[in-house]
């Protein structure tokens, strides 16, 4: 079940690159869940771009498919992937996972430190003293900086903090999901 966790939360449309890409649904705990939904109304042409993306960023990721797509999705979609079914059966809704999602390991930190906002990543350099003479600086000198200097379970970490806790940015929304 998602959304369950009280230390978690649910972002809808989670913005990734600024605007460039963007995951239907991210669950937000101690890693980062992206869910990429496509309804029967859907294609997967944009699928393979959007995978380039998600697996810099997201630790798991699943699709959630209309049943008419999972054939060919299951051709194209990374093994780590999970894979959901849904669709209408004797006039009633239903999601039938495939397979669950498993761990990448493929995360990129430039990637993760363009999540932050420019004051928490002043924030996160100052906690590691990497902060002297970048208080002026873009963030993206600041988002290299980090990625350079530190491990992708630290940024990991600081990201996953800072969305589960920021305000004023996204509401918080309590889901749940239940999988048969």
């Amino acid at each position: 079940m998602l959304g369950e966790n009280p230390n978690s939360r649910v972002v809808d449309e989670l913005e990734l690159l600024r605007g460039v890409v963007r995951v239907d649904v991210a669950v937000i705990s101690d890693t980062l869940h992206g869910y990429e939904i496509k309804s029967a109304s859907d294609n997967l042409i944009r699928l393979p771009n959007q995978q380039e993306h998600y697996r810099k960023v997201f630790e798991k990721m699943t699709l959630v498919a209309d049943e008419k797509h999972v054939e060919h999705a299951v051709k194209i979609v990374p093994d780590c992937w999970g894979l959901i079914s849904v669709g209408m059966k004797d006039g009633k809704p239903f999601a039938n996972e495939i397979w669950p999602a498993r761990r990448s390991y493929e995360l990129d930190p430039l990637a993760m430190a363009q999540l932050l906002w420019r004051e928490e990543a002043l924030e996160l350099m100052q906690y590691f003293d990497l902060n002297y003479g970048y208080a002026s600086k873009p963030r993206k000198v600041l988002w290299q900086v980090l990625a350079n200097n530190l491990t992708v379970e630290q940024l990991k970490a600081f990201v996953c903090f800072k969305l589960k806790t920021r305000k004023g940015w996204k509401k918080k929304k309590r889901c749940r999901i239940v999988i048969k």
